[in-house]
């Protein structure tokens, strides 16, 4: 394959972007190695190319990728994704869409809408996926990572996603950019990481618990008491897997010594730290 001719040229231009910044970027996983990915105040699509991914979102659901499929996880998103076989993806993030097609209304799509988000919105790849997949990786293999290139390749993504997707499918896969003035949700979400308790979560979104605890049981179909329990349970378990040093957990998540933080894993994992760290590799 040729090599990106007179990269200094493209390195020196203001509108190249750095790999952990533009909108499409690839990693090759090895088995095993878990990767952390945030998406912060973005949105995230991943397609998976080749393998096979076990991914736990932030509120501790499971779901399996599989190679040829593209997933949409919404905005703001925070998941662990632990490669089960070696694994290809590449992923698109972006605050905003970029749509070049006056026709793709996505507003005009929301009639279309099942009737409840799906926990995991995904979509085969087709043959024009395929032949867009294959260009995109072209490009990244060869670090062509201008802007405008990169608006151009998303905008492209929404031109065939309106070609060869039902108007269903397309309601599906883009429920968190159509229903994003559902702000009550993507609220919560980031205002959990600086709380511990249901009032203070209530007190940061400027309502009293009372109606707090009403609106968050419409939405979130349970209560947020359990929504924080089960929301520290997973974030505690990914602190443990993820630390090189214990010690950097401690006075973390309300934990004031290693045996504090080893008496929860116990309770909530029935593993000390050693075995729950052991039983992952």
């Amino acid at each position: 394959m040729s090599s990106l001719l007179y990269i200094h040229e493209h390195l020196q231009c203001k509108n190249y972007l750095s790999d952990d910044r533009c909108a499409f970027s690839q990693y090759r996983l090895i088995t095993g190695e878990h990767v952390n990915i945030h998406s912060l105040n973005q949105y995230l699509f991943i397609f998976v190319l080749s393998g096979k991914l076990e991914v736990t979102d932030e509120d501790g659901h499971k779901f399996l990728m599989e190679a040829a499929r593209m997933y949409s996880f919404g905005h703001n998103p925070a998941i662990f994704v632990n490669p089960l076989e070696d694994s290809g993806i590449i992923i698109l993030t972006f605050d905003r869409p970029q749509i070049l097609c006056d026709e793709f209304n996505l507003i005009g799509l929301k009639k279309y809408l099942p009737k409840e988000d799906l926990p995991l919105r995904s979509l085969p790849f087709i043959e024009q996926i395929f032949s867009f997949m294959n260009t995109m990786q072209m490009y990244l293999d060869n670090k062509m990572l201008c802007k405008h290139l990169q608006g151009i390749k998303q905008s492209e993504f929404f031109f065939l996603m309106r070609g060869f997707y039902t108007k269903e499918e397309n309601a599906m896969f883009f429920y968190p950019i159509i229903e994003r003035n559902n702000s009550f949700r993507a609220l919560v979400k980031e205002k959990a990481n600086d709380v511990e308790t249901v009032k203070d979560l209530a007190e940061a979104c400027n309502m009293t618990t009372k109606t707090f605890t009403r609106k968050f049981k419409e939405t979130f179909k349970e209560t947020p008491k359990q929504w924080l329990l089960t929301r520290k349970k997973l974030q505690v378990k990914l602190d443990v897997l993820r630390a090189d040093n214990l010690k950097e957990l401690q006075g973390k998540a309300g934990f004031s010594s290693y045996a504090h933080l080893n008496e929860y894993c116990i309770k909530q994992f029935d593993k000390s730290i050693k075995e729950l760290r052991d039983s992952e590799d």
